[in-house]
């Protein structure tokens, strides 16, 4: 994945990375270990994880996902990994470029008892044994950490196979999240580029990928915001709670009163689907 005119690969600092290894693993570090994704349980706390399925189930509908690999880019301390090997019988990998997210990661598969291989590693430099070689490619967070998104979304692409699909979710910093998420901590909002629905499918068109769907999830999610700068926990916790009271809110409404459309506004996450192209992609490197 050279660029144009030169010998060598793309780097995360030549794709203009906003975050860096030191970052996630500073995340990592303030992060409690989360509890499993079961989309079975009922009540407004388990909103997101029902809404995350439903989602799910209607992009892997009709595919053969018990006989197919799929890898999770950005897989640090992933509860997403044992989910999907559970629900959709996925033989699941992931990479991460934090040793302690990939840890974490390790330590919920086993867990949850669900076979996997996580991978130390850079999503620009692979692994060879990782390139080519799934039939679907996952993440959530990721891309948007770098200026070059294009670049981004097409170095994910590399792990797929001919054919093979990409799943991408980013926050939702366009509308009143964003001016939200700006005012709370500008240096997080900074860490991000800000991407609609349209944006996000251009990036994966200029990566050379078919784009299926893109679009909005959920109707309103204050959770996806953070004051990680702020110094007081009182504070961060108060913020947090404020939020969460906020969201369910919302959910209540969408529940049980009237359906919320997912909107550019005060959706949390944007969320494309893409497949690689079936014939003239690279070839797979091995070990």
């Amino acid at each position: 994945m050279a660029r144009l005119g030169s010998d060598r690969e793309l780097t995360a600092t030549d794709a203009g990375d906003r975050t860096g290894r030191e970052f996630w693993d500073r995340w990592w570090q303030r992060t409690p270990l989360p509890a499993p994704i079961d989309p079975t349980h009922s009540g407004l706390k388990n909103y997101p994880w029902r809404s995350f399925h439903r989602y799910f189930e209607e992009v892997f509908r009709g595919e053969p996902t018990g006989e197919q690999r799929l890898v999770e880019i950005g897989c640090g301390q992933s509860v997403f990994l044992p989910y999907f090997a559970r629900t959709f019988g996925f033989k699941v990998s992931g990479l991460d470029q934090s040793e302690l997210g990939c840890e974490r990661a390790r330590r919920i598969l086993e867990r949850e008892q669900v076979p996997g291989e996580i991978c130390l590693g850079d999503l620009f430099v692979p692994p060879p044994a990782l390139v080519g070689v799934f039939d679907a490619a996952f993440s959530v967070g990721v891309v948007e950490h770098f200026n070059d998104t294009p670049e981004a979304a097409r170095a994910v692409a590399r792990f797929l196979k001919p054919g093979g699909r990409m799943l991408t979710i980013v926050p939702n910093l366009t509308g009143m999240l964003g001016l939200y998420q700006r005012l709370l901590d500008r240096a997080l909002y900074d860490a991000h580029v800000v991407m609609d629905r349209e944006r996000l499918a251009g990036a994966h068109r200029q990566a050379g990928l078919e784009v299926e769907s893109a679009g909005y999830l959920m109707p309103v999610g204050l959770e996806v915001l953070n004051v990680e700068s702020w110094k007081s926990r009182l504070a961060r916790k108060l913020v947090a709670r404020t939020h969460t009271a906020a969201s369910r809110l919302a959910w209540l409404v969408d529940d049980h009163v009237i359906p919320l459309p997912p909107n550019r506004w005060t959706s949390p996450y944007v969320v494309c689907v893409a497949r690689k192209p079936a014939l003239g992609g690279q070839d797979a490197r091995r070990c």
